[in-house]
């Protein structure tokens, strides 16, 4: 497993955590090893005869997980007697409080308006912010075992709602007749549905005004 070529190193200066975290852990679930990270595999009595696999297959993630930060980062890894505690202790320098991250993200996105930028930048400010949301404030995963309760569901329709309408309340006043179409969908579109409406309704503003909005 490439990760050096997979995943950009995580780096106090270039402040990418909430990016890194993601990536790193879907490239886990490649490999079945997301619960070396997250402590659902947790280290086995060594008298148990799952301690050495165990033990060989966190020293593997140990090793991916070096490789995906930098050189100053790379002794909190290196110290770590296993990923958890090295995914954590990595948690810790960015993150010291993730409800104080969560508010800070969740202003960001509250404040965010397109201004200058075309609609395709605007957008992609937000979904960077969502993405780095996603890290922190995940919608809940149903562990009622098999139920139809559609708890899971229900709260990935709310997140979606929210990013269809953050998107839509942050856009500049000549998208108004556009944001109506949206809005009264019998249907509501995606998020991205709604995004390649706006885009295209910025395109025939371009055309009709010889490329200037």
């Amino acid at each position: 497993m490439h990760t050096n070529t997979a995943i950009d190193k995580l780096s106090e200066a270039k402040d990418n955590y909430g990016i890194w975290k993601l990536r790193f852990f879907d490239l886990l679930q490649f490999t079945n090893k997301t619960g070396f990270i997250d402590g659902t595999l947790p280290k086995p009595d060594p008298s148990s005869p799952y301690y050495e696999p165990w033990k060989q297959c966190n020293a593997i993630v140990l090793h991916w997980l070096s490789n995906t930060v930098t050189d100053t980062l790379q002794n909190h890894v290196l110290q770590a007697e296993t990923v958890h505690k090295a995914w954590e202790d990595l948690r810790r320098i960015f993150v010291p409080c993730i409800d104080f991250k969560i508010y800070e993200l969740r202003q960001r996105l509250a404040t965010l308006r397109q201004g200058g930028d075309s609609v395709a930048e605007y957008f992609g400010k937000l979904s960077k912010a969502w993405l780095e949301l996603k890290a922190y404030d995940p919608v809940q995963e149903c562990k009622c075992g098999g139920c139809d309760c559609e708890s899971e569901k229900r709260a990935t329709e709310a997140r979606e709602k929210e990013q269809r309408y953050a998107f839509l309340m942050g856009l500049n006043k000549e998208f108004d007749y556009v944001k109506m179409k949206v809005m009264h969908k019998k249907i509501p579109p995606s998020v991205y549905q709604a995004y390649e409406m706006v885009v295209y309704s910025e395109a025939m503003m371009k055309w009709k005004m010889g490329g200037r909005i």
